[in-house]
């Protein structure tokens, strides 16, 4: 467990405890908030614990002088576990008594803990795209998501993926992640009346799937969306695709993939490769938090979009909390979130996105407002157009 004092423009680590029971670390100082932070620092996938707590630093030194605060960030490992998310968020509940949660970020996790922060009566912001994660039918509701989630993209990305004459194949990883992306993709082509010629799982760190790859190619599928939460992983299937000789029109995926594709697949992978995004990626937007955040850690964002996610997040809370006066008036810290006008990231603003019964930020009924990327020649990620065109012409 580490704890970050934050105020205003200043970042300072100040402990490095224990994991678990320091009982002099539920001290705290009036007037301060506490951001408890939940992910795997150590496990399969640390990159979601990285661009969890970095843009959370960021986004504090940017925000906490503007909004007259004093925050402390105490961050815990779940190990990239269910158990090891229980047991953190427990230690944040209970040990260090903070005032929000944020994460888990990898849904599994998430949903492993949803009903205890639910119970705790406390503010939860959440990147975690598990659409299960969200009840709106509870009253109160604490979680807020600041990132899309699985159900939404699903919707936008079967009319991406049936708006031809196209044979579909599934490939998903064998997590809560991929499997309910893939009955999210299966749940829309039933509506569509549309069918999905195979479905096949992956095991994350897989490094052969050649043989999952000859079953789609005699299928016939011709289109092949991935519900896969690890870049290496798409690396993996891309490179069989290629090996194989799946002619596919498009390989479709999630923005998952920014986080180490490029480096571990070769140009030819990246062909008739996309994903489709809300945000604007390539953007000045997205370009100046890259910036920062490599001149501050040293390296490029691992994962944009939930460097991106996580900052909506922070500017979210920040803005209720000083909105209320009192970061423990978590009713009354909730009711503001609720009613915010509206929450930006750096230049991007987003008006009114959250209501009384709408916890997300984003809606996915227009296709105007999802953008489909691709790769260049040399890797580097370009816009091809608005979801709406591309269903139209082309992209």
């Amino acid at each position: 467990m580490k704890k970050f004092a934050v105020a205003a423009l200043a970042v300072a680590s100040v402990a490095s405890l224990a994991a678990c029971g320091n009982d002099s670390s539920s001290e705290r100082e009036d007037g301060v908030v506490r951001i408890g932070l939940v992910g795997p620092e150590t496990g399969a996938a640390p990159q979601f614990y990285t661009d969890l707590v970095r843009p959370v630093e960021l986004a504090v030194a940017d925000l906490a002088d503007e909004y007259g605060l004093e925050v402390e960030i105490v961050t815990v490992d779940d190990k990239g576990t269910p158990d090891g998310a229980s047991a953190a968020v427990q230690q944040l509940l209970n040990t260090e008594d903070v005032d929000a949660i944020f994460g888990p970020p990898q849904s599994g996790n998430a949903l492993q803990v949803a009903d205890v922060i639910q119970r705790s009566g406390r503010p939860w912001l959440s990147a975690a795209l598990a659409p299960e994660i969200m009840d709106e039918s509870l009253d109160p509701n604490w979680l807020f998501r600041t990132n899309y989630n699985a159900s939404d993209l699903s919707s936008v990305v079967a009319q991406y993926l049936f708006s031809g004459d196209s044979t579909v194949g599934i490939v998903h990883s064998a997590d809560a992640y991929g499997q309910s992306g893939a009955e999210s993709i299966e749940a829309e082509a039933e509506e569509l009346g549309a069918e999905i010629a195979a479905v096949e799982a992956i095991q994350p760190g897989t490094t052969d799937f050649s043989a999952g790859i000859s079953r789609l190619a005699a299928a016939g599928v011709d289109t092949v969306f991935l519900a896969i939460t690890a870049g290496a992983d798409t690396a993996t299937v891309t490179k069989a695709i290629a090996q194989e000789g799946l002619a596919a029109d498009r390989v479709v995926t999630n923005a998952t993939i920014l986080a180490d594709f490029a480096t571990l697949a070769d140009p030819e992978q990246w062909e008739n490769l996309v994903f489709i995004d809300p945000r604007d990626l390539t953007g000045d937007t997205v370009a100046g938090i890259a910036a920062d955040y490599e001149a501050e850690y040293g390296e490029a964002p691992i994962i944009p979009t939930n460097v991106y996610s996580w900052m909506a997040a922070v500017d979210t809370y920040l803005q209720a909390v000083a909105e209320v006066g009192d970061a423990r008036d978590f009713d009354g810290v909730r009711e503001a979130m609720e009613g915010l006008e509206q929450v930006s990231v750096r230049d991007d603003v987003y008006e009114k996105p959250f209501g009384a019964g709408d916890h997300e930020i984003y809606e996915p009924e227009d296709p105007s407002q999802w953008i489909v990327f691709g790769f260049d020649g040399e890797g580097a990620l370009e816009a091809r157009g608005d979801l709406a065109s591309c269903i139209a012409d082309g992209c």
